[in-house]
C-alpha cells in the first residue's frame, strides 16, 4: 500500500483515496513487523493510527456484510496497537445484523482489549466454517481468509483443541498447488 494524505493507504500506486481494507491490512502488517523488531517509521504509524481512529469511530449504516467486517478489522487493528476504541466496539457488537466473520474479528479485538468474557459471549454458537466465496473488491475476501481470522481468534480465546479441525482444513488449502491464494 501507499500512504495517502489522510494517513490511510491506497490500494494502487498513484491513488489518492485510501482503501479501508488495504489500510487495515497494511497497518496490521506494520504492527506485526514492529512487534518482531523491525524498524517501522514512527510518523508512518502515527498517521495511520489517526486514520484508523477516525474510521473506527464512524457511525455507519451497514448495507453489506463487508462494511461490518471492515469496521471490525479497523477496531481489531486499533486494539492490536494498544489503542482500543471500546465505545465503537460496543456499538458494532450491538448491531442486529453482525455477520459471523465480523463477529469473530470483533471478538479478537475484545480479547486484545482485555475483555475476554465479552469475546467469548460474542463467539458462542458462531460457525467456524465459511461457505466458499471470492470477493475481488471491498474486503478482498475468501473463505480461507475468513477461516484464518476465525482460527486466530480461537487461538486468542485459548480454544486450541476446538480449533484443530480448522487448522487441518486450512493446512490442506494452503498445501494445494492448484488453489490460488490472494
Amino acid at each position: 500500500g501507499f500512504q495517502t494524505s489522510d494517513g490511510g493507504f491506497a490500494y494502487w500506486p498513484g491513488n489518492t483515496e485510501s482503501d479501508e481494507w488495504g489500510s487495515n491490512y497494511a497497518g496490521h502488517f506494520l504492527l506485526e513487523a514492529q512487534a518482531k523488531g523491525y524498524d517501522v517509521p514512527n510518523d508512518l504509524l502515527t498517521r495511520w493510527l489517526g486514520f484508523q481512529k477516525k474510521m473506527g469511530q464512524q457511525v455507519l449504516a451497514y448495507h453489506h456484510d463487508w462494511q461490518q467486517l471492515n469496521q471490525a478489522y479497523t477496531l481489531y487493528t486499533l486494539a492490536l496497537a494498544g489503542k482500543p476504541e471500546l465505545s465503537a466496539m460496543n456499538r458494532l457488537k450491538e448491531s442486529n445484523t453482525l455477520p459471523d466473520a465480523a463477529s469473530w474479528r470483533l471478538a479478537a479485538a475484545y480479547v486484545l482489549a482485555g475483555q475476554m468474557k465479552v469475546a467469548k459471549q460474542l463467539t458462542t454458537n458462531l460457525a467456524t466454517s465459511v461457505k466458499p466465496y471470492r470477493e475481488l473488491s471491498y474486503s478482498y475476501g475468501s473463505d480461507e481468509r475468513d477461516e484464518a481470522m476465525i482460527l486466530e481468534t480461537m487461538i486468542l480465546l485459548g480454544e486450541r483443541t476446538k480449533s484443530a479441525a480448522l487448522v487441518k482444513e486450512l493446512s490442506n488449502s494452503l498445501g494445494n498447488p492448484a488453489e490460488w491464494m490472494s
